[in-house]
Order: C-alpha cells, then sequence, then structure tokens
C-alpha cells in the first residue's frame, strides 16, 4: 500500500502529457549530431582527447551500450550543445512540413549570387553534399528526407518550425 492508498487519496494517471527519450533516440540523436558536423567516429576519440573511444561512440550510436550522466554531459560539452538538445531528438512533435521538401537548387544557386546571408552557401554545400552520397545529379531538384532535414537544423542552427519558415519565406523549397 502506497502514501495515496492510504490517505484515500486520487491516483495520478501513470499517462505523462509529453515524451520521454528512449536509448533508441539518444542512439539516433547522437549519430545524427556526429554527422551533421562531418565528424567520424575517429574525430570523437581525437576531440575527446582519447576520453571517448571510436569503438564507444559506434556502441553507443548503435544502442549497444548505455550511456551514463556523466558521458552525456561530456558528449554535450563536446558537441557544444545544452544536455536537453541531446536528449530531445527523441520524440518530437515534428513540424509535419518538414517530413520530406523538394528543393529548388537553382533557386538556392540564385540567392547565393544575390546575397551575402552565409545560410545560403551553407545550404548550398549540404545540397551538393546530399546529391553526391545519393549520386543525384540532376542539378535542379532535390528531396530530401526528414533525417535530412533535421541534419539542416542542426547546420543552420534553427528549430524545425524556423527552418519550415525561412525555406517558405525565401521560396527554396517547391510544394
Amino acid at each position: 500500500m502506497n502514501g495515496a492508498d492510504r490517505l484515500n487519496l486520487p491516483r495520478m494517471k501513470t499517462t505523462p502529457a509529453f515524451s520521454q527519450p528512449t536509448p533508441e533516440s539518444v542512439s539516433l540523436r547522437l549519430r545524427s549530431i556526429r554527422k551533421s558536423r562531418g565528424w567520424t567516429l575517429n574525430d570523437i576519440e581525437a576531440r575527446s582527447g582519447g576520453s571517448i573511444k571510436a569503438v564507444v561512440m559506434g556502441s553507443y550510436e548503435r544502442g549497444t551500450r548505455a550511456i551514463s550522466l556523466a558521458r552525456a554531459l561530456e558528449l554535450a560539452n563536446l558537441f557544444g550543445i545544452p544536455i536537453v538538445d541531446l536528449l530531445s531528438g527523441s520524440n518530437p512533435v515534428h513540424d509535419l512540413n518538414l517530413k520530406s521538401r523538394r528543393f529548388d537548387q537553382r533557386r538556392v544557386g540564385q540567392l547565393m549570387e544575390e546575397g551575402d546571408d552565409e545560410r545560403f552557401n551553407k545550404i548550398h554545400r549540404f545540397l551538393i553534399a546530399i546529391a553526391q552520397r545519393r549520386g543525384d545529379w540532376n542539378g535542379e531538384i532535390l528531396t530530401l528526407r526528414f533525417t535530412d532535414l533535421d541534419n539542416l537544423t542542426l547546420l543552420l542552427e534553427m528549430n524545425q518550425s524556423q527552418l519550415s519558415q525561412w525555406l517558405s519565406e525565401w521560396k527554396i523549397t517547391l510544394g
């Protein structure tokens, strides 16, 4: 018998109003953050001064090894992000407009030539990198998947809503 039963208090609902991160979501988030920076597992080992071995980081990313709070803090510091950002990629309420997007690469090139906003250069390089990995040399339209868009939010230092609004404002995406 717990304290609520002894005092005849109503039981609290056990269904939370929010989602907690899962080991799987934290593992995916670690990999996403590392890859968004273009770092290899060996880069993690080097940047941590050998404190976080490449094989250990790989185990964290696969979810085959548990991450202690101390290690999670160390990783957040290594990535230069608040620990909440390391954990928050778990089960967020995603902007439905960011499931996938078709990017007009010609428009990005035009904006790059016309303006001095570094974000256009970043998005241009990002789109080229995705096209190279996929072997997609159309050069006009490129569809990015949710995971690509999630990485793009990190690169441009925006949340999903800000990214969605920014893409629409500059007419970088189609449809």
